[in-house]
Order: C-alpha cells, then sequence, then structure tokens
C-alpha cells in the first residue's frame, strides 16, 4: 500500500495546527488548496468526530473522497477513506503535531489505495511516479497557509 509521509516545522503551536484540521467551516478552503467549495460538504460532526466530503477540480473532471474524521486522540486527526471516485478502502490521512520549543513539529501521512477504474489508475500511477514531491509542495502550502492566517 503505498504511503507518503512529510514533516516539517512550524513557528505555529500544535493546538492551533490541529484545531485547523477539523475546521469545518468555510475558512477550510483557505487553509487546505485541494479542498474546493464547491466540492465540499460537512454531513455532520458528532464531538471529536466528522462525516465530510472534500473535492477540487483536477482538469479531467472531480476527484473527491467522503471520510470519517477523529481527533480523539491527542495530539492526531485521522481521516479514513469511506468512498470516493479515487480512491479505495484502506485510504486515509493522518497529521500529529508535537510541540517543539519553536513552535511545532507536524507529520502528514496520505496512505491511498487506489480504485480499479481510469481515474483510480492513472492517479495511482501519478502518485507512485510524482507523489513524493507532490505531497510535500501540498503539505508545505498548508503550512504556509495557517502561518499567514495567524491561526
Amino acid at each position: 500500500m503505498p504511503v507518503i509521509t512529510v514533516t516539517l516545522d512550524t513557528p505555529l503551536p500544535a493546538e492551533t495546527v490541529l484545531e485547523s484540521t477539523h475546521d469545518f467551516t468555510a475558512r477550510r478552503s483557505n487553509v487546505f488548496p485541494a479542498v474546493e467549495p464547491a466540492h465540499f460538504e460537512v454531513h455532520g460532526v458528532d464531538g471529536q468526530t466528522a462525516d465530510v466530503t472534500e473535492g477540487t477540480g483536477t482538469g479531467i473532471g472531480t476527484s473527491w473522497e467522503r471520510c470519517d474524521y477523529d481527533w480523539s486522540t491527542a495530539g492526531s486527526v485521522t481521516a479514513a477513506v469511506t468512498d470516493s471516485n479515487v480512491y479505495a478502502p484502506g485510504s486515509s490521512w493522518h497529521l500529529t503535531a508535537v510541540p517543539t520549543p519553536d513552535g511545532s513539529r507536524i507529520e502528514m501521512s496520505w496512505v491511498r489505495r487506489f480504485k480499479h477504474n481510469p481515474r483510480g489508475i492513472l492517479f495511482g500511477t501519478a502518485f507512485r511516479i510524482i507523489g513524493r514531491p507532490m505531497f510535500r509542495r501540498y503539505a508545505k502550502q498548508i503550512v504556509a497557509n495557517l502561518e499567514s492566517l495567524g491561526t
């Protein structure tokens, strides 16, 4: 199962980073560029879990995933894919944030299984070939967005 992990440091407190991952307001697309408002729907939030669909236009249509978010474990958030037009069961996204003397260290991991359809095959191939630099750039953009928002 393909996994990409990126570790970054930020001057932001770990709590700020973690809170942004389960902020399901309209502000979400300002932090996470791959979440377009037109393809974002919160189905429900209950305590420390949420059921959310997020998607983005890709130039060849919209790619979307519906995830069960869970932030009940201190210092981490997990989004397990429950449905998608790209990802197969077993796919997830995980973020941990731990305090450091200068802010926090963030680790983001994308665990991806791909559907056996044209979109899944295309994105699965791209994930294996250019996934690491693409997701590293994406993680840096998320952190830069958080820092610029001053959250």
